[in-house]
């Protein structure tokens, strides 16, 4: 598969103000981790995060300027400003390609349920997975297909099953489920108790008049 890759160049200095002024010039703070060796700070563009961010969740070739070789690696976390909704800092992680990795993948629904077709509504309860794997099976995301699921059926992490991933989260999570509109639920609740009330009036009518009958006896 194709290895997208992000460029970087090492971040001099840190701190809060800083990276407020980093952020104005169109940089987004950043850090790469690896097990044994020294976290290296870095600076990103932010045109370049938007886009690749846009296109792969999987194994990147970081090229850091100066470097003559990229390192492999993957995204570890992204922070997000809580108002604009635009990235603030990016952690990336170096891998070896031979040990297994964990990391999140988006969980994308495709199709469209039958229950979708019969008035219900899709409810995509969990985005996000967090997976293990080997670096050259890091998937962009995984893709449920959701077009069987009638009103009242769901699809919970123990349903899903892809080649060589494993994923981590709780085997009950639901991952999305088909439900009616509420105003259909109550519409349902309301005859349903209407129909309650009139069987239980239909049987006090009847046991009204199995007494007069005894009376009349």
């Amino acid at each position: 598969m194709a290895i997208e890759v992000i460029e970087a160049q090492v971040r001099e200095q840190s701190g809060t103000p800083s990276a407020r002024r980093y952020r104005r010039e169109g940089k987004i703070p950043g850090v790469f981790y690896y097990h044994g060796e020294e976290a290296v700070p870095l600076l990103f563009d932010s045109f370049q995060v938007s886009h690749f961010l846009s296109e792969t969740h999987g194994l990147l070739d970081l090229q850091i300027e100066g470097e003559k070789q990229p390192r492999k690696c993957v995204i570890k976390e992204i922070q997000y400003d809580p108002l604009s909704d635009s990235i603030i800092h990016l952690d990336l992680m170096g891998v070896t390609m031979g040990e297994k990795v964990q990391v999140s993948v988006p969980l994308i629904l495709t199709g469209t349920p039958e229950g979708v077709k019969q008035g219900g509504i899709l409810e995509h309860l969990t985005r996000d997975v967090e997976i293990e794997c080997l670096p050259r099976h890091l998937p962009n995301q995984l893709e449920v297909d959701v077009s069987s699921l009638t009103v009242g059926e769901s699809i919970q992490i123990k349903d899903l099953a892809f080649e060589n991933v494993t994923i981590l989260n709780d085997p009950n999570e639901t991952v999305a489920l088909v439900e009616l509109p509420k105003a259909a639920i109550a519409a349902e609740v309301a005859a349903a108790e209407e129909a309650e009330a009139a069987a239980e009036a239909a049987a006090e009518e009847a046991e009204g008049a199995d007494s007069s009958e005894k009376t009349e006896e």
